[in-house]
């Protein structure tokens, strides 16, 4: 799963990377969480980043008890299956920024929290999927098994798209299977991973 990740690179170097333009200022966040409003950027505005809800409540959640943040990952393979998931894939994609996300380990002394970033420092795109409910644009991540370096700590690790992935993940009428071909673990050897704080609350 994916329950945390960071956003602190700076404004300028987030609009240069992802070709977009911030609708509202932007405040760097060192624990993105459920709930919270965190920028993406929408198939249907390539353009611009803008904030929205992580967690997203289409109505089978809602009947179901203890799930007030919503739905805050969708596993790959549960896109071919779900027809609300195969319709989000089809018209509803974004890119979730960040630079940085969390997992943690379970030991005989408790939850371990680790960091995982990419080698060259740079911010990236987690693979997501949008809804809107009540007039209120809701986001979630999409998840995948992890590569060797992710499966040190857990057994899900976020979808990251490469630079190239961004382009195809927002163009219009992109192929069903096309995207789902994107949806894979990130190279392990382009990442890296540090043990952090327990400060970090999941």
């Amino acid at each position: 799963m994916c329950g945390r990740f960071t956003i602190g690179t700076k404004q300028e170097m987030l609009e240069e990377y992802f070709d977009a333009s911030f609708v509202e200022p932007f405040n760097p966040n060192y624990n993105a969480a459920p709930s919270q409003n965190l920028p993406v950027v929408l198939n249907t505005d390539p353009k611009h980043i803008v904030n929205i809800k992580w967690g997203i409540t289409p109505v089978w959640l809602k009947q179901e008890k203890g799930r007030r943040d919503g739905l805050i990952n969708i596993r790959e393979e549960n896109l071919k299956e779900k027809p609300t998931f195969k319709k989000d894939l089809n018209e509803r994609r974004c890119l979730v920024i960040a630079d940085g996300f969390y997992e943690w380990k379970k030991t005989k002394l408790g939850k371990i929290p680790y960091r995982f970033i990419l080698k060259d420092k740079k911010p990236f795109a987690m693979a997501g999927l949008w809804e809107e409910h009540d007039g209120l644009k809701q986001f979630a991540i999409i998840t995948t098994i992890p590569n060797k370096l992710a499966s040190k700590v857990h057994n899900r690790m976020p979808v990251i798209l490469s630079k190239k992935e961004d382009r195809i993940w927002l163009q219009d009428g992109l192929d069903f299977n096309k995207a789902l071909n994107i949806l894979n673990p990130y190279a392990d050897k382009e990442m890296l991973l540090y043990e952090v704080s327990k400060v970090v609350k999941i």
